[in-house]
């Protein structure tokens, strides 16, 4: 079992984090409780995991006893009040102006990219398992200030749940991030204190790595660091068993459809799923039916794209409603599919549009940007904060175009990266590209070019070993289905149990331990 404790005052990164543990451990595994019922369990010699969000200095002997807790673990997110930073020997202060201006960052040119001064570097793994990325800015940008292609959320200093909660300085042993300007350490970003019998992980940061493959480091903490000697909670794993990585890929079609036909041709040439999300008002021409009939019927997916294409979905519960249901008709009445799956405009997916959308009976959307609506910029695929009741949300910040391919050495380097952080986080990765239109080319000089550039991409990822390729439903569909997983303590161990119903085609995995296991219909005993 996992206790989450926070104070009033971060009611919202108590919902930001508890989803995250959700959707990385199983909705049952997590439980918000308040600073009694901590102090009660701790009297009770609970062995679980404990995260703590800004604990207040008075809760300071709570955090100690937790520490000498045989077999506890404590995960702490955010600032270190004065007495719980003498404690583990950590020097405290606030974030300066300097650091405040150093964590911002310029829109990006076209073909190029721009990043904060200001970036966290790891130093030492957390047990056996080292960071997916050996740094990173805190904020960085591949396209205007819109995109980050390598898929994690900023890193802040605007005091908000999203920012650096302090400046600390650790203890040397302890440090496993540093944050950096310029190759040199200013203080911390993440921590970690192995004691004889418990073990305490940090972040600098209220939401803690929820929106970034750092998350990993949190998955591996909770599931296997220490296992043998300390309290150890099952993972749902995001890529399917016996896979190393996991691909899918689609096009927003935001002002044409048939134009997507050479790319089309192009994927089914390599093997690879297409899919296609439709801007319903673009089908009232109906030159624009057959390809999606021909990609549905070929093995590919069709996702609603809106109505209208509305900013924030219309800007209310109402209008992403009506944006939902009237998209999902006119789809089924120009192609005959039935869509499950939304697919944000703008990639702007605040809590009203997703509890639209669930009562427009969408199963769930894909979204998720650097630029807005930091909570729906998961590591994992889930149920997101605010999100309909098993309405689930997936982050997909990878986006190919001619204006984000590099105009020195590798055109698609940062492309390569952003599948290679993905397959090291254990992450299902997803990108997209737009079909041409008549007033705007992406970036892109030509067709050609552009077919070429998508051939180059899949040839390179399809060199890696055990990768998946599934089409936007099919990954959908299987990340909704890993979402109902449901993970119970039992005894001194646990129980996995599958969803009812018709599974997917591939198995979820469980981590627990240092172990994969394979999700078998009839559950697993851990």
């Amino acid at each position: 079992m996992i206790y989450l404790i926070c104070p009033g005052s971060r009611n919202e990164a108590g919902e930001v984090v508890a989803a995250a543990l959700r959707r990385s451990c199983g909705a049952q595994a997590v439980q918000q409780v308040t600073a009694a019922r901590w102090d009660a369990l701790l009297a009770q010699s609970a062995r679980a995991n404990f995260v703590v969000i800004d604990p207040l200095d008075a809760w300071a002997p709570l955090v100690a006893r937790t520490r000498q807790q045989a077999g506890a673990k404590l995960l702490v997110l955010g600032v270190l009040h004065p007495d719980i930073a003498a404690s583990l020997g950590a020097v405290v202060g606030p974030v300066t102006d300097a650091m405040r201006e150093a964590a911002q960052c310029l829109p990006a040119p076209s073909r190029g990219q721009t990043q904060s001064a200001l970036g966290i570097r790891y130093v030492r793994p957390v047990g056996q398992t080292e960071s997916p990325m050996a740094q990173r800015p805190f904020l960085r940008y591949d396209f205007t200030d819109e995109w980050n292609n390598l898929g994690w959320g900023a890193v802040r200093a605007d005091a908000s749940i999203w920012a650096l909660a302090q400046h600390a300085v650790l203890q040397p042993d302890n440090v496993v991030a540093e944050v950096t300007q310029g190759g040199v350490a200013h203080g911390a970003y993440a921590g970690l204190w192995d004691g004889a019998s418990s073990s305490l992980l940090w972040f600098n940061r209220a939401a803690g790595p929820v929106d970034s493959q750092e998350w990993l480091l949190v998955e591996r903490f909770l599931s296997s660091h220490r296992n043998g000697q300390l309290v150890c909670q099952p993972v749902i794993r995001e890529i399917p068993h016996g896979y190393d990585a996991a691909v899918t890929m689609r096009l927003d079609c935001d002002e044409d459809v048939e134009s997507a036909r050479s790319l089309y041709e192009a994927y089914q040439a390599m093997g690879v799923p297409f899919s296609l999300a439709l801007h319903a008002t673009v089908l009232a021409d109906a030159a624009h039916h057959s390809l999606p009939r021909e990609v549905a019927s070929g093995g590919g997916a069709i996702l609603s794209h809106t109505a209208t294409h509305a900013p924030d979905w219309g800007g209310s519960y109402e209008a992403a409603l009506i944006e939902g249901a009237s998209s999902a008709a006119s789809i089924l009445a120009a192609t005959g599919e039935t869509v499950r799956y939304a697919v944000s405009p703008f990639h702007q997916t605040p809590s009203y549009a997703r509890d639209g959308l669930a009562d427009a009976g969408y199963a769930g959307c894909i979204g998720g940007i650097i630029r807005n609506d930091p909570d729906f910029l998961i590591a994992r695929a889930g149920v997101p904060p605010g999100g309909g009741v098993g309405f689930i949300g997936h982050s997909q910040q990878c986006m190919l175009h001619g204006d984000c391919m590099l105009a020195s050495g590798d055109p698609l380097a940062i492309f390569k990266q952003a599948f290679t952080m993905a397959m090291r986080g254990g992450a299902f990765f997803g990108y997209l590209d737009h079909p041409f239109s008549p007033r705007y080319q992406y970036g892109w000089d030509n067709e050609p070019q552009r077919v070429a550039a998508h051939r180059d991409y899949v040839a390179w990822i399809k060199g890696h070993e055990k990768v998946l390729f599934a089409n936007e439903n099919e990954a959908m569909d299987f990340l909704y289905w890993r979402a109902r997983v449901e993970v119970m303590a039992a005894g001194t161990g646990y129980t996995v149990a599958a969803p009812a119903g018709s599974a997917p085609p591939w198995a979820v995995a469980v981590e627990y331990a240092g172990a994969i296991h394979r999700l078998e219909a009839q559950g697993l005993a851990l």
